[in-house]
């Protein structure tokens, strides 16, 4: 409780957890780089900035949702001496991480790749989760291939495959 929690990306992952963590009792902030993830995230009542707007060693929490050692560098800019620093994402080749500052600063490091589906699926199910403004695009299953060149294009969040009801 009272804890200042900073995501840090608001992409796809970011977008989810920061609506997750905005149903605790923390002060929660989101460093999102565009306007389109900006809104959003307004939009669910969720406070969100530019990196440049946040003090150095101001978050108890922070959690990594960019994948890319920039994300990785502010993330760790952005956390206390003894607070904790989550890397929710996967990194496409190596992250250099001058691990002293890691150890001066009593940073506890955690990995997390999947959580508890059961809580996360009641949350949708619930209602209790909005993420139905996430979806960019509904294709049928017959248009898989156009489905899956509009989810790899830049800024988009989610596309959804259907199966139709017929």
């Amino acid at each position: 409780r009272g804890e200042r929690v900073i995501v840090v990306g608001a992409g796809r992952l970011g977008q989810l957890i920061a609506r997750t963590l905005a149903l605790t009792d923390r002060e929660l902030s989101v460093v999102a780089r565009s306007e389109r993830p900006r809104s959003l995230l307004t939009a669910q009542g969720i406070h969100a900035v530019t990196a440049n707007e946040l003090d150095p060693g101001s978050a108890d929490l922070v959690v990594e949702c960019t994948g890319n050692p920039q994300g990785f560098e502010l993330a760790r800019a952005l956390v206390r001496p003894g607070g904790t620093l989550v890397l929710k994402s996967t990194y496409a080749g190596k992250l250099t991480v001058d691990a002293s500052m890691l150890v001066v600063d009593e940073i506890t490091l955690v990995g997390s790749r999947c959580g508890p589906f059961a809580p996360a699926l009641d949350l949708l199910r619930s209602g209790h989760l909005e993420v139905e403004d996430l979806i960019a695009a509904r294709y049928p299953l017959s248009s898989g291939v156009e489905a899956f060149d509009r989810a790899a294009s830049p800024g988009t969040l989610k596309v959804l495959l259907e199966m139709s009801s017929d």
